[in-house]
């Protein structure tokens, strides 16, 4: 539960802080210039309010999270460094002899009280003080995709194929031998997507009964995975087994990656507005218009929009307002 009210917490050290963490410093400057507390507010709605132990304030947690971003660090060392730097301490507004957060409650928030819609208020909010401090000014958009690559190689829809029913026979061999009976014969190293997908209906149909009474939970999974991408025959379009989402795309004509898009508007000030992550086929200039809308719902006045050729072309199908090309 969150707590209803901030109690003073004192402590015989605390004046340290204006010994060891200099006027100048960035994080200070930080601290004072930013108000992070909206995100209690956001998230208040993700814990009750009556019941269960004090939760660490998603304040904190948040701001851990920036200083991770910052400063690169995992989340077993970002703990241990907040345990002896009195800037991250002060930052966080944590006692100097105050113990940090365990490193697995940063995995906690991030999946369970980061979701989209949280990370649009949270994008809003930042952009409200930006606003009302004066550091926005400008009314032009800046619109760019960058590329992020997948923690998964690439496989082929074969390969995806091949390993899974080599999986299942693997555990059906192991567990449930009397049952690799009934297995087809595979097709040869140099078959072809439609010769695995039509073994791998054989294979299915064949243990179907035998997979029922089993009581091994890794060859039902097994089972259940591969009719799965059979099902319309969805496997086509999979491009790794690990990452069903992530997909090729092109930085250039030569260059090649695998994995996701994100594309991305700010404004001339460099404070992004708007986001949308999708994966890396997809085309830079169809989001165009979802990143001017994002970018106004944010509160940015959007009269112009700079961005490279293809957003060019897509402005005029749109018929969104004027662009001026990127410089580069």
């Amino acid at each position: 539960m969150l707590n209803k009210s901030i109690q003073t917490r004192m402590s015989e050290y605390k004046s340290i802080y204006d010994v060891v963490v200099d006027k100048g410093h960035f994080l200070r400057k930080v601290k004072e210039e930013i108000d992070f507390s909206f995100v209690n507010e956001l998230l208040r709605s993700s814990y009750c309010e009556n019941f269960g132990r004090p939760a660490k304030e998603p304040e904190m947690i948040f701001k851990i999270l920036f200083l991770k971003k910052l400063y690169d660090f995992s989340d077993e060392v970002l703990i241990e460094q907040i345990k002896v730097n009195m800037a991250y301490k002060y930052f966080l507004d944590m006692l100097p002899e105050e113990e940090p957060i365990d490193s697995s409650l940063l995995t906690k928030f991030r999946k369970t009280r980061i979701t989209q819609d949280i990370l649009e208020d949270m994008l809003k909010a930042t952009i409200r003080q930006g606003i009302d401090k004066g550091l926005i000014k400008s009314t032009a958009i800046i619109v760019d995709a960058t590329h992020s690559l997948a923690r998964f190689k690439h496989q082929s829809p074969t390969e995806i194929l091949r390993k899974l029913t080599k999986e299942l026979r693997y555990h059906i061999y192991n567990t449930d031998y009397d049952l690799s009976s009934v297995f087809p014969d595979k097709p040869l190293m140099t078959a072809e997507l439609n010769d695995e997908i039509a073994y791998s209906k054989r294979l299915i149909e064949a243990v179907r009964t035998g997979v029922a009474k089993s009581v091994n939970k890794k060859i039902k999974e097994l089972f259940d995975k591969i009719e799965s991408l059979l099902k319309d025959e969805k496997v086509r379009e999979l491009q790794s087994i690990n990452d069903e989402e992530a997909r090729t795309g092109h930085k250039s004509a030569d260059d090649r990656f695998f994995g996701y898009k994100n594309h991305i508007a700010m404004t001339e000030e460099r404070i992004i507005t708007g986001v949308k992550i999708t994966d890396g086929s997809a085309d830079d200039g169809k989001h165009l218009p979802d990143l001017i809308s994002q970018s106004r719902k944010n509160g940015i006045t959007v009269n112009e929009v700079i961005g490279d050729t293809r957003i060019q072309e897509r402005k005029i199908l749109t018929q969104q307002p004027l662009m001026k090309p990127d410089s580069n």
